[in-house]
């Protein structure tokens, strides 16, 4: 009995789409953290007694995002979730690299 392939399985992305989804990700953390340290930084003194100012916003964002990830469901949401950590991972890493590859440049070795 032979399996049918997902049309989207194991296919291998063009650079485009790696770089729309850069950008988008680029994107939403920038207004992201645009919008949240506007807020913090205008809310007065008090506006949420007794709590982390962070933490409630935090806490709005995740009320905003739910919807959609309730649309997406768990699978996908853990899947993307997973992917954008590796995107993170893997910036940060070669970032690394790159200083230390600079660094040694610099001194000669």
């Amino acid at each position: 009995m032979s399996r049918r392939r997902d049309s989207h399985a194991r296919q291998v992305p063009e650079l485009e789409t790696t770089r729309e989804l850069v950008e988008e990700v680029l994107r939403t953390a920038m207004a992201l953290e645009d919008v949240v340290v506007s807020l913090l930084q205008d809310l007065p003194d008090g506006a949420f007694p007794g709590e982390d100012s962070g933490l409630v916003l935090l806490e709005m964002i995740v009320g905003s995002v739910h919807p959609a990830v309730v649309a997406a469901g768990a699978h996908d949401t853990y899947t993307a979730t997973a992917l954008v950590v590796a995107i993170r991972e893997r910036v940060l890493a070669d970032l690394h690299t790159a200083a230390t590859l600079a660094d040694e440049r610099e001194r000669g070795g």
